[in-house]
């Protein structure tokens, strides 16, 4: 099962976590004045030990190439949102691949329960308050002065890529979003001339999608969609494939469906990254249980290309490296003071003044190391 994955992310797709970059409920979104104390909607929390748990299942071998894994990280707690259980990430020691998996890892029946408190339906819960109105507007200011200082410091293109997803030089022509939420990022394409089609398997996202802009997409899993053969021009994956069981049957369909001259855009987080190596695993982008799958830069092509894919740019960006280094931070204090989400959402103006000095710093270290970006961003086409 995968639930809503893009319902109130920032305008480039990323998730809005709470206390992320210092703004309260999330690195994007609901930035308050210093002097307030911001409280979530009441939610019963009760404690982690009395939740229901999740049924797992042992995964000893790499997914992709059938390697015995080696343990890398062991007893991770989900930190943000409180979701029960201890988890571990394995590595595939095959040089040649090296992904990253969850062992163990929820049964596909019980993966709901690691979405109970996550971001997306926490923040739906919030649609349409007087204090959601606040954060979102307060949240356009702090997005305006970013835009200020990422054209000062030359990183304005690869924010319009990534919240264009690469096609902003494409013409008009049949998108497909997976997991595309609650229709935002389909409506801004919608209104430069694209005509959208959308799967998500939360079915209240794809409601909120219909109420909001009149999109009429499917709640579901894609191939359950049977879309026909050769009929889309782009297809977008944003933050969607290290959540998803099987990624290599869903490219296959991806690649059914995308027309011979189409293109995959792709954006999943980097486990080579500079965050990963500074915040081990209190690295953001690990997220258990959710993050079944972390692919590297090489892996991820090998996969595109086994599944039919030629991959025409593949690259790595410190757009959201706010997001990532902001919220590592945040797990790695709240595991060190023993809290088991959701995260505080006080606010902290000078955690969001560092996180935002962090992402220029990455963004000139990527000219030296140009793979260790906090996102990988890939632009595929099919083969032959």
């Amino acid at each position: 099962m995968r639930p809503n994955l893009r319902s109130d992310l920032s305008p480039g797709g990323v998730p809005a976590r709470p206390g992320a970059t210092g703004f309260g409920p999330g690195p994007r979104r609901g930035l308050l004045s210093a002097a307030c104390q911001v409280r979530r909607p009441a939610v019963a929390m009760e404690p982690v030990e009395s939740r229901p748990q999740m049924r797992t299942v042992e995964r000893l071998t790499c997914p992709l190439c059938g390697s015995s894994g080696t343990l890398f990280y062991r007893d991770l707690r989900d930190c943000l949102y409180g979701a029960p259980g201890r988890w571990g990430f394995r590595r595939c020691p095959n040089p040649q691949c090296g992904l990253l998996w969850l062992d163990p890892a929820p049964v596909a029946e019980d993966i709901a329960l690691a979405y109970q408190r996550y971001f997306t339906h926490l923040q739906s819960a919030q649609t349409g308050s007087s204090l959601a109105d606040l954060r979102s507007r307060l949240y356009a200011c702090y997005r305006q002065i970013l835009r200020v200082t990422d054209f000062c410091i030359g990183l304005h293109k690869a924010c319009r890529a990534v919240e264009e997803m690469c096609l902003g030089d494409c013409p008009p022509g049949r998108l497909l979003d997976v997991g595309c939420g609650d229709g935002a990022f389909l409506h801004r394409m919608q209104q430069r001339g694209w005509e959208v089609a959308g799967v998500d398997f939360d079915a209240a996202a794809v409601a909120a999608a219909h109420q909001r802009y009149g999109l009429e997409l499917f709640a579901g899993d894609l191939h359950d969609a049977h879309f026909p053969a050769e009929n889309f021009d782009a297809v977008t994956l944003n933050h969607v494939i290290e959540h998803l069981y099987n990624p290599l049957e869903t490219l296959q369909e991806i690649r059914r469906v995308l027309r011979p001259r189409g293109l995959l855009v792709l954006v999943t987080p980097n486990p080579d990254s500079f965050g990963h190596q500074q915040y081990g695993a209190d690295w953001f982008g690990l997220d258990p249980p959710r993050h079944l799958h972390l692919f590297r830069p090489a892996n991820l092509q090998a996969l595109l290309e086994r599944t039919g894919f030629r991959v025409r740019t593949l690259h790595t960006t410190a757009v959201h490296a706010d997001v990532f280094l902001g919220a590592s931070r945040s797990i790695r204090q709240a595991r060190r003071t023993g809290q088991s989400g959701p995260v505080s959402e006080r606010i902290r103006p000078l955690r969001a003044l560092v996180a935002a000095l962090e992402r220029y710093g990455e963004h000139l270290r990527l000219r030296r190391s140009p793979m260790r970006g906090e996102e990988i961003i890939v632009t595929a086409q099919p083969a032959g």
